[in-house]
């Protein structure tokens, strides 16, 4: 499909992650940060499936924080054996 970016994201927030948010309140740029981190998909079960899955948290929050989850599609054609990043 023509246009499509090369590469797209799902970010799913849980009530634990947005409350923590809302506590830690914006950062000085008036903006609310989060980390988002992935590996690759080895379990995919379809075409369809994200390439990449991982966890979202608040920016600088170690590994006790609450999490959120993520995946991610790389919509580059089949044939292409280009790593978008």
């Amino acid at each position: 499909m023509a246009n499509r970016p090369p590469i797209t994201a799902a970010i799913d927030l849980t009530p634990e992650v947005l409350n923590a948010l809302k506590q830690a309140g914006p950062n000085e740029f008036g903006k609310y940060s989060l980390d988002m981190a992935v590996w690759e998909n080895t379990k995919s079960t379809s075409d369809r499936a994200p390439g990449f899955t991982g966890s979202v948290k608040l920016k600088g929050d170690k590994d006790n924080g609450p999490k959120g989850y993520a995946s991610v599609w790389t919509n580059l054609p089949s044939s292409s054996n280009e790593v978008p990043f």
